[in-house]
């Protein structure tokens, strides 16, 4: 049957309509902003003669330094402290407004007067009796005119010892401090515009700072690093990331240059040397070495010799390094610490000049002195299009030590801000959550409202559009179907005629096997197949010819070779008579065998 003729109904292409995009780009843009300036975090070190803070953005490759700032305290600053605190608060509001990501998360660093680090062994209890049993063994540790409710602590575990009896003892590093110079220190962060997330102590922020410059450092080794001041200097013992045990030594760059402040005597008369020149003679000239002590360095006044600077640091650097070894030794007693052959040194004063070589020179044990690199903690700048002189970078780099130890991470193990006020930042942390998603839901709402209204109009000029196509191809649906009828019942006639009919076998193949598989000498005469029969049968009769052989063996061959064909089964010999009087064999034969099909 023939497939009816379709008639083709072409519908007209319509114009394409405008359509309302969401910015989403922006939208993206906007959230992506608000979760850098969470991740971003700016640390500040105040220090007694430099000013510091620097401001670190986490991402997928490690961190990235936005912005720093390293200011000296003025001279008549240093003992003003209503002053000193106005000049921190506007360098630190200054360098917020500077910054191209614009965070007010913040973390603070302490020291000094009202700060303590004990190490201390409590019994080995859960959690929540563990803070009982540090506040007991602080209680003991601290002065006696501290009351320990105006103190803030927080610690962290170390390790395990035993005592004489052979029980198990935690040894816990304790850091406590003052609760009002805490609040003072809180309420200064606020006046700048800073929301605080942590405050600790310079000598944790140092330890949190390790891993990141010292990497592939084995758990097992005891890390000591110097952080040498302006006023004084602290020496601190890491393990496994962990401070363990820290001392502060009070001299530091300020005494060195009190030391230099002298009246020497010279050919033209004696010669005074006030504050600010000794400070630029002990950045000039460093601690002279022995082998330097014959070179006369230029100054403002005249040349000085190695042997005159030298005699004049004598008795503080004296007095450090007895400090130093004394640390050492009692550490190693207390902890029964191998002995360290490493000391790495930062800070501010750390720059000065031969400070690494007069230590690997005057302290007992130690085999390699080197400056912490603390620009190996962060992967480079988040704006590359700003230049950024590396001398510069380098040289401040000693002073960022712990403002880089604060932005990495947590901070640090401890976290000394007060409960309420983590109470007040976790508040705050919801409220502001609400503030920026409500609207966000709103207008999100807004716009899903407003696309879902504008998409209702589409849709219906669409449904339109689509009925009145559907009413001009009617006529080509009904031809469709009316085709599709026909078919469907030629192929159930087609599919009855079957049935009815039954299996067939491949007459055709039949036929050609036939003719190939028989040999000359038999000649076919009849063949008839057996219809009613299932499987079917064929009957072969025809004359076999041996001329050289047999005629039953003859005969018995061809059966054979009908066996093997893989049309034919079950061949059977019905009759076979020999004709006597033919000069050559011969006889008529006829075979029954059934159909393969």
């Amino acid at each position: 049957m023939d497939n009816p003729k379709v008639t083709e109904n072409k519908v007209p292409a319509q114009s394409p309509r405008p359509s309302f995009k969401f910015p989403f780009g922006v939208f993206l843009s906007f959230l992506r902003n608000i979760f850098a300036s969470a991740r971003s975090i700016i640390g500040i070190d105040i220090g007694s003669n430099v000013i510091k803070a620097a401001q670190l953005q986490k991402t997928s490759k490690g961190y990235l330094l936005i912005n720093y700032i390293v200011r000296t305290v003025p001279s008549n600053l240093k003992d003003n402290p209503p002053e000193k605190k106005r000049l921190v608060q506007e360098l630190v509001k200054e360098f917020i407004a500077d910054s191209r990501l614009k965070s007010g998360l913040g973390r603070l660093s302490i020291w000094g007067k009202g700060v303590f680090i004990f190490s201390l062994s409590v019994p080995s209890l859960n959690k929540k009796d563990l803070r009982g049993a540090v506040s007991i063994e602080l209680k003991k540790r601290l002065p006696f005119q501290l009351n320990l409710d105006n103190i803030v602590f927080d610690f962290f575990v170390t390790g395990q010892l035993r005592d004489e009896k052979g029980l198990t003892l935690l040894q816990a590093t304790c850091i406590a401090c003052d609760r009002a110079i805490l609040e003072e220190q809180l309420q200064s962060l606020k006046e700048m515009g800073i929301r605080p997330v942590g405050i600790n102590v310079i000598a944790d922020c140092l330890g949190n700072l390790l891993p990141y410059c010292l990497k592939g450092l084995p758990a097992e080794k005891t890390v000591a690093l110097f952080d040498m001041g302006a006023n004084s200097s602290t020496l601190n013992f890491y393990k496994a990331g962990a401070l363990r045990f820290s001392r502060e030594i009070p001299i530091g760059g300020d005494h060195l240059t009190h030391a230099l402040a002298k009246t020497i005597p010279s050919p033209s008369g004696p010669i005074s040397i006030d504050a600010d020149q000794a400070e630029k003679i002990k950045r000039q000239c460093g601690i002279p070495l022995l082998e330097e002590a014959k070179i006369e360095y230029l100054t403002d006044f005249g040349a000085l010799s190695g042997e005159q600077i030298s005699a004049m640091l004598r008795t503080t650097l004296e007095r450090m390094i007895m400090e130093i070894n004394r640390t050492f030794n009692y550490y190693a007693s207390t902890f029964n610490a191998p002995q360290i052959e490493e000391l790495y040194i930062t800070g501010g004063s750390s720059r000065l000049k031969n400070l690494n070589k007069f230590f690997l020179d005057n302290l007992k044990g130690l085999k390699k002195i080197e400056s912490l690199n603390s620009l190996k903690s962060i992967k480079g700048w988040k704006d590359t299009s700003v230049f950024r002189q590396e001398l510069m970078m380098e040289q401040a780099a000693p002073h960022l030590a712990a403002a880089f130890g604060l932005c990495l991470g947590n901070g640090g193990k401890v976290n000394l801000l007060p409960a309420k006020e983590r109470l007040e930042q976790k508040a705050f942390f919801i409220t502001t959550l609400l503030k920026i998603s409500f609207p966000l839901i709103l207008i999100l709402s807004l716009a899903y409202f407003g696309l879902t209204y504008t998409h209702t109009f589409k849709y219906k000029k669409m449904l339109l559009d689509t009925e009145i196509q559907l009413r001009k191809l009617a006529p080509t649906v009904n031809q469709a179907r009316e085709y599709l009828s026909a078919k469907s019942k030629l192929e159930q006639r087609k599919t009855l005629l079957e049935q009815a009919r039954g299996r067939q076998p491949f007459w055709w193949a039949i036929l050609k096997e036939l003719s190939n598989i028989t040999p000359e000498g038999v000649v076919l005469r009849k063949l008839r197949a057996e219809q009613l029969k299932q499987p079917k049968e064929i009957r072969i009769e025809g004359k076999i010819y041996a001329k050289y052989t047999n005629v039953n063996l003859e005969l018995s061959q061809y059966q054979i070779t009908l066996e093997d064909s893989p049309f034919f089964s079950h061949v059977q010999q019905v009759a076979c008579e020999t004709d006597m009087y033919s000069p050559v064999p011969m006889a008529d034969f006829e075979l029954v065998c059934q159909l393969t099909y």
